[in-house]
């Protein structure tokens, strides 16, 4: 079967307490039917699908939270993982992957998985591995305004919680923003490009906004007067001309005393203060030297682990296209095979699909991603260091040039001191004070003029960016137009086979709003709950069609529905909306899953291949605790 990239398959959901297997089902492409009576744990195990496979879950059944951990053996795109989550009431789990299908994940060392973390920290969260798999675009930023893979799911997953008029699965940190994102890149609106781009813009927003703060605490701190380096070097070299001057009239003194001794003492730890401003300069030039060596060699570091990736990338590539390969002769001794029906044409081995699907790169590639990303985090603690090693060299300098002034004058023979020698002799430790304290104000005004400058680039960049949104968003508003218009008339098609309610089949304007989370039927939000419900599902079923239909889509071609007959709906219509589901996918040819739980299954789908486990009831519940 043709596949669009992304798709998500769940092959497996196994669910653990102690020792014991609580649920183990297999699942398959197309249509997966859980069924059994009310209240017998089909929506406990649609709930455990969403969280293992990255959802916030953090309400429980009983049952459900007594078990430990959930497996899910899930096809990202092509490449088997199985994905594992402890179960916790706060449901922000980190998450634990293994390249490999389940069976092989558990007989496997502790060693061959992987572990990510719910938040990206010092290592990429579960939610950016799994979307690099999938091939999805991501947002690298962990705030509440992050896509998430529990973002993608709410579109993803029709629960019985949410209300029925509500497109999205109910989010308590939800936003119109959020969820017109959400919507765009899903089907396909927001590109890559795009997608990145508003992310940048994001980041950068939130930078300018901490810069300008940053500023404003800074002329809080200094007053009105803003002075810059070149400002201040330009007074510290007059106040020290001044100083030059002073000190040629002193010489210039006459003295009735013989006496041209000084004090060993001062000289002394004046010259020691000099060698340890020379001192302190060298090390910081070293520092500074260090510093840029340690940036250049981490960037060709960080570039020879990007070509290992694209190396990786190829071999993978290779490895698939050689496993096609069928041998005429034996490698060995070159006589002749007799060509086998099925299996390798060497050995005659079956080996199982989903075993060809697995990607023995992934650990290394993980590794990798993992040294690129902390290299990239040391450059920018380095940029940072660099800046200040290079104010503070300045001030290094201007405090060591000031000091072999002192020193080279005071090793000058000296006369009786008059009134009119201390006068100047004052102005020169006046001014020498000046200088320091214009040589100590460096630090402070040296950081506003760099904020400064970061604030100018920062926004140059912003307004780069934004002229940049606008001008893709005015090119892809034909593409929106046409992709709503096609959802709209899919939508219209599924809710036509539905008699219940007239105006599903005399409607003729369908529209939604991803911001505004609703569906309307000629300008028309509201109508019974089980109609809601119907309309809901089938916008999600077309949703899924859609995706099928064109590879522009980033809708992963998954589908998980808890109920199709929630909120009071009828035999008859949820078995029709049943016999949709199936209809759709048997006309689509593209690899794509539907997994939906049902206490009205339609009789001739009842223990059907399509079914999923037994038929449910209290005397057999899904859970086995």
């Amino acid at each position: 079967m043709t596949q669009y990239k992304p798709f998500l398959i769940v092959n497996r959901l196994v669910v653990t307490k102690g020792a014991k297997r609580a649920y183990d089902e297999s699942f398959k492409a197309g249509v997966n039917i859980i069924r059994g009576d009310n209240s017998s744990g089909k929506s406990t195990i649609s709930d455990f699908i969403f969280y293992g496979l990255g959802g916030d879950l953090n309400k429980w059944k009983q049952e459900a939270a007594s078990c430990d951990f959930v497996y899910v053996e899930a096809n990202l795109s092509g490449s088997v993982y199985t994905l594992k989550r402890a179960i916790k009431e706060s449901g922000r789990s980190s998450m634990d992957i293994f390249a490999g299908t389940f069976d092989a994940a558990n007989s496997a060392e502790n060693t061959d998985w992987i572990r990510y973390p719910y938040k990206a920290d010092t290592k990429e969260s579960f939610y950016q591995i799994l979307f690099k798999e999938l091939g999805i675009p991501y947002s690298k930023s962990e705030d509440k305004n992050s896509i998430t893979m529990h973002q993608l799911l709410r579109m993803m997953y029709v629960d019985q919680m949410t209300s029925p008029d509500r497109l999205f699965k109910f989010d308590k940190f939800d936003s119109p923003t959020k969820r017109t994102a959400i919507g765009e890149l899903l089907i396909g609106l927001a590109d890559f490009d795009l997608y990145q781009k508003r992310v940048g813009l994001q980041k950068l927003d939130a930078k300018l906004d901490s810069r300008v703060k940053e500023i404003q605490t800074i002329h809080t701190f200094l007053g009105s007067t803003v002075k810059s380096l070149a400002e201040i070097d330009s007074e510290i070299a007059e106040k020290q001309a001044e100083v030059d001057s002073l000190e040629k009239e002193v010489e210039q003194f006459s003295n009735e005393s013989e006496d041209e001794t000084t004090d060993d003492y001062i000289i002394q730890e004046l010259a020691d203060n000099v060698q340890n401003a020379r001192k302190e300069h060298a090390q910081i030039s070293d520092q500074i030297a260090k510093n840029s060596f340690e940036i250049s060699d981490s960037q060709l570091f960080i570039a020879s682990l990007e070509s290992r990736i694209e190396a990786l990338t190829e071999t993978r590539s290779t490895i698939s296209a050689l496993s096609d390969v069928a041998f005429i002769h034996c490698p060995a001794c070159q006589i002749e095979l007799v060509k086998k029906d099925t299996g390798c044409s060497v050995c005659g081995t079956e080996q199982d699909d989903s075993e060809s699907n697995i990607d023995p790169t992934f650990k290394v590639r993980k590794e990798i991603e993992f040294q690129i990303e902390e290299s990239k985090k040391l450059i920018d603690i380095r940029q940072d260091r660099l800046g200040k090693l290079r104010l503070d060299q300045k001030q290094a300098k201007t405090k060591l040039e000031e000091l072999e002034r002192e020193l080279t004058v005071i090793l000058k023979p000296q006369r009786t001191v008059s009134v009119q020698l201390r006068r100047k002799l004052n102005e020169i430790g006046s001014l020498r004070s000046q200088i320091s304290a214009l040589n100590s104000s460096k630090e402070e005004f040296g950081k506003l003029y760099n904020l400064y400058e970061e604030r100018e680039a920062i926004q140059g960049e912003v307004s780069n960016l934004r002229a940049e949104i606008k001008r893709l968003e005015a090119k892809q508003a034909s593409e929106i137009t046409r992709k709503k218009y096609q959802l709209a008339n899919i939508t219209r098609a599924l809710i036509r086979a539905d008699s219940h309610e007239e105006i599903f089949t005399e409607g003729q304007k369908i529209e939604f709003d991803f911001g505004e989370d609703r569906v309307t039927i000629d300008d028309r939000a509201l109508f019974s709950a089980s109609s809601m419900v119907y309309l809901k599902n089938a916008f999600r079923l077309a949703m899924l069609k859609a995706s099928c239909l064109e590879t522009s889509y980033l809708y992963p071609r998954f589908l998980l529905m808890d109920n199709v007959e929630d909120k009071g709906m009828q035999h008859a219509r949820s078995q029709q909306f049943q016999r949709e589901i199936i209809s759709v996918s048997e006309s689509l040819p593209v690899e794509h899953q539907i997994i939906f739980t049902t206490s009205m299954i339609a009789p001739e789908l009842d223990a059907s291949d399509y079914c999923v486990g037994d038929f449910y009831d209290d005397d057999n519940k899904t859970l086995k605790v």
